[in-house]
């Protein structure tokens, strides 16, 4: 009888076992797919979002329409995705400053950024650079930059474009890391920032690679150094804060996010369609043409580098002082 049971048992189990692959094989968008970007239509992560969905859209069969929901820092977006339904067929493409930086930004919020979401794939990274007007400031390294405001505590200024952004953020961490006291200068955009920058009203400023590369070429802007961990390719020659303050991590990046209670064959599934449209050839010119580079790590490592990038800003902003309105 034992044998005749566990004879029986095999067939009755093999199919429990093919369930997973089978959902996953099977499961396709039965609607157009959404595509929520927290910005107006222009900026960076509207402009990858757009890269994306038209190829995606063939790989799917289904349309992807991208959805501009503006306002709250990101928030207006971030609470309609948390309210749809986890299906797959609403999605968040964001930069990691609204999942990552708002639940320590805002008092009050009607979803839980840190919990709410789960990162299918990362599209790019992209980081900052420190640059310096050369009048103000003639040191020729970060490292003596650093020298000299420990010299001189309070006296040197720098700007980024808007108050408890991530270029502002960016700056803090590097003057805890670095121990020196300079001092935040907000401002309205990156234009007006750069723009008393160059007429030598603040001496630094936290900019994106992208709007301050004119004027490095220029000469009018003198860039001391790169916020991810390594070199950028854009600028190969300067250096990054990590070579003066290891451990220092202030790369921007950007990727789609879904509910987090979405179902694993629905995730994998957008991961791997989301993954051969972000190889592939005409999305990675898109990445050159913005000064990102991609961010191909898999989803558990973007979920464990999304928790520990959570600790790191939380103690930052709350060290900082910042809030968000």
């Amino acid at each position: 009888m034992k044998r005749r049971a566990l004879l029986f048992s095999v067939p009755l189990a093999a199919p429990l076992v093919a369930l997973p692959f089978a959902a996953h094989a099977q499961w396709s968008p039965d609607r157009p797919v959404r595509l929520v970007v927290p910005f107006a239509a222009g900026g960076i992560t509207d402009i990858l979002a757009r890269g994306l969905a038209e190829p995606l859209a063939a790989r799917l069969g289904q349309p992807v329409v991208v959805e501009n929901r503006p306002g709250g820092g990101g928030n207006v977006a971030g609470e309609l995705v948390a309210r749809a339904a986890p299906d797959g067929q609403v999605l968040l493409f964001a930069s990691q400053g609204m999942v990552v930086m708002n639940a320590a930004l805002y008092a009050q919020l009607s979803y839980d950024p840190a919990n709410d979401f789960v990162p299918v794939a990362m599209a790019a990274r992209q980081p900052n650079v420190i640059v310096a007007n050369p009048r103000l400031v003639p040191d020729a390294s970060l490292g003596a930059l650093f020298e000299r405001a420990r010299r001189e505590p309070g006296r040197i200024t720098y700007g980024s474009p808007a108050a408890a952004s991530f270029a502002h953020m960016s700056g803090e961490r590097m003057r805890f890391q670095a121990g020196i006291d300079i001092t935040h200068v907000p401002y309205r955009g990156s234009a007006p920032m750069l723009t008393d920058l160059i007429a030598g009203n603040i001496a630094l400023g936290v900019d994106a690679i992208a709007t301050s590369m004119p004027h490095i070429r220029a000469g009018t802007l003198r860039a001391l150094a790169v916020t991810s961990p390594e070199r950028f390719r854009a600028l190969p020659d300067v250096p990054a804060v990590a070579e003066f303050l290891p451990g220092y991590d202030a790369n921007a990046w950007y990727g789609a996010f879904a509910r987090r209670d979405t179902p694993e064959p629905v995730l994998a599934r957008l991961d791997a369609e989301l993954r051969a449209v972000m190889t592939a050839a005409p999305f990675l010119r898109l990445l050159e043409d913005r000064q990102a580079d991609p961010m191909p790590e898999p989803r558990p490592a973007l979920l464990a580098r999304m928790r520990e990038e959570q600790r790191i800003w939380r103690e930052v902003i709350q060290r900082s002082g910042a809030r968000a309105e």
